[in-house]
């Protein structure tokens, strides 16, 4: 159950530590950990290009919802796999954090940029980019509502296609 009190606070270490874990869940592949993370309703986006507003009507990298998302987790652990044998590895580094208070309905919005590395297959790529959390508190702990993530390079030529989160 989501609390809704418009007083709550959210610290911006508090943020950064909720980030942090976000982070270590994709990077050691604790896949049902992250999962936990996001609110049943919640939606994951990559857009495609900067000033996109709606994933149902633009062209995205990725769109999501929690089911497709635990479905999209359940293959990249799947030994018979073949696209993820072996499997990609991954290290996340986030800074420039902001919190911004939460509104009428308990809603933070936490802004940060990120840097990923993912190795596989002797190939080294780099993801640079900003994120956009939409933060809710739960019974559960904070929860995230909705996640945006720009890339950098959003209109350039991506060769590779995009398997594990960012």
């Amino acid at each position: 159950m989501q609390t809704t009190a418009p007083e709550l606070r959210l610290s911006r270490s508090e943020a950064e530590d909720f980030l942090y874990r976000q982070a270590e869940c994709i990077d050691t592949r604790d896949f049902a950990a992250w999962i936990d993370l996001f609110t049943p309703d919640a939606t994951y986006w990559i857009p495609a290009r900067p000033e996109d507003i709606d994933p149902k009507t633009q062209l995205s990298f990725l769109y999501d919802d929690v089911p497709g998302m635990a479905a999209r987790c359940e293959r990249l652990l799947d030994a018979g796999t073949g696209g993820q044998q072996p499997g990609t590895r991954c290290n996340h580094v986030i800074s420039n954090v902001r919190v911004v208070p939460a509104d009428a309905n308990g809603v933070w919005v936490v802004k940060s940029r990120f840097q990923v590395t993912q190795f596989r297959r002797d190939a080294m790529r780099s993801y640079v980019g900003s994120y956009t959390h939409h933060l809710v508190a739960t019974d559960d702990g904070i929860r995230i509502r909705s996640q945006r993530v720009d890339l950098i390079d959003c209109d350039g030529i991506h060769d590779a296609i995009l398997q594990v989160y960012l």
